[in-house]
C-alpha cells in the first residue's frame, strides 16, 4: 500500500471515530459532520501535496513536534526539566499511540479536530443558556475559517482555544484550576494571562458602578503594563539570566502593534526583510484575510460590544479583554507573536460577540411591540 493510501486510510478511520462519537449526542447538528468532512478532505489533500514536507506547511512548529516525537523522546529520553519545553503532556501520549502504527502528525491533527468539536459544543452550551438559537452566521464567530484551518495542522492551538473557552464560560473553581494547569503545560504565559484576567474581572465588576469607561481604560492599561513586566521576570526565573526591565512600554510602536495584533495583522509590523519569520509576502498574507475574515471580524465585533455598550460589561468580556492585553504585554517584549497565538482569545471573543448581539436583539424584540402599542 502506498504512503498516501496508508495515510488516507488512517485519516478515514479517525474521521469515522469522530462521526460515531458525535452521533451519540442528541444535540448533534449538521455542521459538526461538515467539520469532520472538511478535516478529512483537508488533511489528505495537504499530505498528497506535501508528503513529509507537510510539517513545514504554514508553521514549522509542526516540524518541532515531529522532532520531539521522532528524536527527543526515543533517543534522548524523557527529562523532567524538559516537561514544558517539549510539551510532554501532548507529545508523550502521541508518541505512545503512534507505536501502534499510526502516523504521529495525523494523530496531532486528529486531536486538533477533537478539540475543535469540543470548542463548538462548549460555545453552543453557553449560548443556549441565554436562549440563543444558533444561526448560520454565528458559525463564523464560533468555529470559522481560521479554526477550521488550524484543525488541519499538527499544532496545539485548538487545544488551547478550547481550554480558554472552558475557563471563561465555566464558574467551577475546580474546573478552572484544572484548565489553568493544562494550559500551563502547553503555553505558560497564556495560563498566567487567563488567571490575571479573572482577577482583574472580579475587581472590575465590583468597582465599575461609577465611571465605567474610566475603569475600563485604567484596567486595560494596567493589564498591558503588568504583562510587559511579567516577561523579563519569567525570563529571569527560567533562564537565571540578568534581570532587564521591559523595553519601550509606552512607545508609539508598541501601541500601533497592539492595534495590528488585535485584528490579526501582526505580519505588518514584523521586521523580516530576509523572510526568516514569515515566508509569505505581505500581499499574499493580506489576501489570505479574505478567506480568514474571522480574524478581523471577531475582534471588531467584540470591541464594539465592549465599548459601545460600556454599561453592560459582563465578567466574561472583561476577563477576555484583560487577559488579551496582559498577553500582548508579554509578547510585545518578544519577536515571536503570530495570529496563531491569538486563537484562544478569538474563540472567546467570537462566542461573546454572538451572545452580546443576540442579547440586545432579544431586548429589541420585546420592546418593539410595546412601543408600537404605545403609539396607537
Amino acid at each position: 500500500m502506498s504512503e498516501l493510501a496508508t495515510y488516507s486510510t488512517q485519516a478515514i478511520f479517525f474521521a469515522l471515530v469522530a462521526v460515531v462519537v458525535v452521533s451519540r449526542s442528541k444535540k448533534t447538528d449538521l455542521y459538526q459532520f461538515a467539520l469532520i468532512s472538511i478535516w478529512l478532505i483537508g488533511v489528505i489533500a495537504i499530505y498528497a501535496r506535501y508528503r513529509e514536507g507537510q510539517v513545514l506547511f504554514y508553521s514549522n512548529d509542526q516540524d518541532f513536534h515531529k522532532l520531539i516525537i521522532d528524536y527527543y523522546i526515543p533517543v534522548e529520553g524523557i527529562h523532567l526539566n524538559a516537561f514544558f519545553g517539549l510539551r510532554y503532556i501532548l507529545t508523550i501520549p502521541v508518541y505512545l499511540v503512534a507505536k501502534l502504527g499510526f502516523d504521529a502528525m495525523l494523530l496531532l491533527k486528529f486531536i486538533q479536530l477533537v478539540f475543535l468539536l469540543l470548542l463548538y459544543r462548549q460555545a453552543k452550551i453557553y449560548l443556549a443558556r441565554g436562549a440563543v438559537v444558533l444561526r448560520f452566521w454565528h458559525i463564523t464567530c464560533i468555529a470559522g475559517p481560521i479554526t477550521v484551518f488550524m484543525s488541519l495542522l499538527s499544532l496545539r492551538d485548538l487545544i488551547l482555544a478550547y481550554l480558554a473557552v472552558a475557563f471563561v464560560f465555566n464558574e467551577s473553581i475546580r474546573l478552572r484550576i484544572a484548565v489553568l494547569a493544562l494550559t500551563l503545560c502547553l503555553r505558560p504565559h497564556l495560563a498566567v494571562a487567563l488567571a490575571f484576567g479573572l482577577l482583574a474581572a472580579e475587581i472590575f465588576i465590583r468597582a465599575k458602578n461609577t465611571k465605567p469607561l474610566f475603569y475600563l481604560l485604567a484596567f486595560s492599561m494596567i493589564s498591558y503594563v503588568f504583562g510587559c513586566l511579567v516577561f523579563p521576570i519569567g525570563a529571569f526565573i527560567q533562564h537565571h539570566s540578568a534581570f532587564e526591565g521591559p523595553s519601550s512600554v509606552f512607545s508609539q510602536l508598541k501601541f500601533s502593534r497592539l492595534v495590528i495584533n488585535f485584528v490579526g495583522l501582526q505580519f505588518l509590523a514584523l521586521n523580516d526583510e530576509n523572510g526568516l519569520i514569515v515566508a509569505r509576502s505581505t500581499f499574499s498574507l493580506l489576501l489570505s484575510r479574505i478567506v480568514f475574515f474571522d480574524t478581523i471580524l471577531i475582534p471588531i465585533l467584540f470591541l464594539k460590544s465592549a465599548v459601545s455598550r460600556i454599561s453592560f460589561q459582563t465578567k466574561e468580556k472583561v476577563l477576555v479583554l484583560m487577559s488579551f492585553l496582559f498577553f500582548y504585554g508579554v509578547v510585545s517584549q518578544t519577536t515571536w507573536n503570530s495570529t496563531r497565538q491569538n486563537i484562544p482569545f478569538l474563540a472567546c471573543m467570537g462566542v461573546l460577540s454572538v451572545a452580546d448581539i443576540e442579547h440586545f436583539r432579544q431586548i429589541k424584540a420585546k420592546v418593539a411591540p410595546k412601543l408600537l402599542m404605545a403609539t396607537r
